[in-house]
């Protein structure tokens, strides 16, 4: 808790991922990444309470048997449909979602996001860093445009080139009421790009981006950034 304000934490996870399928189950360094995910988020400072969502009956199993809390729910088209859902049924303040392919997460970023959030009043912080040379025409980078304080467009591709681009990280930060009503968003441009979740919140929320200031880290999409994600860990040890 921080400030009297209660966050839960919801890791989505599922085992159809298109570019990546079965990546929960994914070993990083001998622990199923998706239990990796749960115990970074387990050693925050400001979260009430951790739950794993998901639409397989194999993550729910194996996150039980791991002694963290895992619901089972329906099948939707975004991650942050699954996030809604499980919000909706949950009685805290502000929701925080951790991607389950986020292994390089830092427990204090989690607690700085939420106390930015929670100390500016933000409707929802959108974490980001630098763009690193090289990336820009990297489509597994998803590139924000930022524009006034606030995430304004976001690419795969980079249709629009500017100064104020930086790369989108899987850490998000909502009021509650705001992540509930994420299925009443104009959904065009989600299922145009993809599965670039935030851009339903834009034009109805202020999304806030947070720069995390962490350097070039890696989220999972693809089975070969498994042996980049162990590299990786072992300059942070």
């Amino acid at each position: 808790m921080y400030k009297g304000k209660s966050t839960l934490c919801v890791i989505p996870a599922r085992m159809a991922s298109g570019r990546f399928p079965g990546k929960p189950l994914a070993l990083i360094n001998g622990t199923q990444m998706v239990l990796r995910v749960a115990e970074i988020a387990s050693r925050s400072k400001y979260l009430d309470n951790v739950v794993i969502a998901t639409e397989d009956d194999s993550i729910v199993d194996l996150c039980w048997d791991a002694g963290y809390d895992a619901l089972l729910t329906s099948v939707h088209y975004t991650c942050t449909h699954r996030v809604a859902e499980v919000a909706a049924t949950q009685p805290h303040d502000y929701i925080f979602n951790l991607q389950g392919d986020e292994p390089l997460t830092k427990p204090e970023w989690i607690d700085e996001m939420i106390a930015y959030g929670i100390d500016n009043d933000c409707d929802m912080v959108q974490s980001s860093r630098s763009l690193e040379e090289g990336e820009l025409e990297d489509e597994d980078v998803v590139k924000m445009i930022e524009n006034n304080g606030k995430v304004v467009h976001m690419q795969r591709k980079p249709d629009v080139v500017c100064d104020n681009i930086t790369v989108q990280l899987g850490l998000y930060f909502y009021r509650r009421s705001v992540i509930v009503d994420f299925p009443n968003c104009d959904m065009t441009f989600v299922k145009y790009w993809k599965g670039l979740d935030t851009i339903g919140f834009i034009g109805k929320y202020n999304v806030i981006p947070y720069d995390l200031k962490c350097g070039k880290i890696r989220a999972v999409d693809r089975a070969w950034h498994i042996q980049e994600v162990e590299w990786l860990l072992t300059l942070q040890n």
